[in-house]
């Protein structure tokens, strides 16, 4: 199990390997949660657009296109 040691800072180096699954970048948000008593680290979505993508379904998937055969049957 890969440890990291904190600094006179308060600063933290994640192991390479952590790192590297994740793709973690320098300049790269974290997200950080204190559950009970631990802590887990994620890493935080680019953009709003992509942290709603994690609650996305595929109920509306082939929505589009059966609004559009609807909307034909009505002409």
């Amino acid at each position: 199990m890969p440890t990291a040691k904190l600094s006179k800072k308060a600063q933290l180096v994640l192991p390479a390997g952590i790192r590297r699954r994740l793709n973690i970048r320098p300049g790269d948000r974290l997200i950080l949660e204190v559950e009970d008593d631990h802590v887990v680290l994620r890493k935080a979505p680019e953009s709003d657009v992509d942290a709603l993508r994690q609650y996305r379904s595929d109920v509306w998937k082939d929505h589009g296109r059966e609004l559009e055969r609807e909307r034909d049957e009505w002409d």
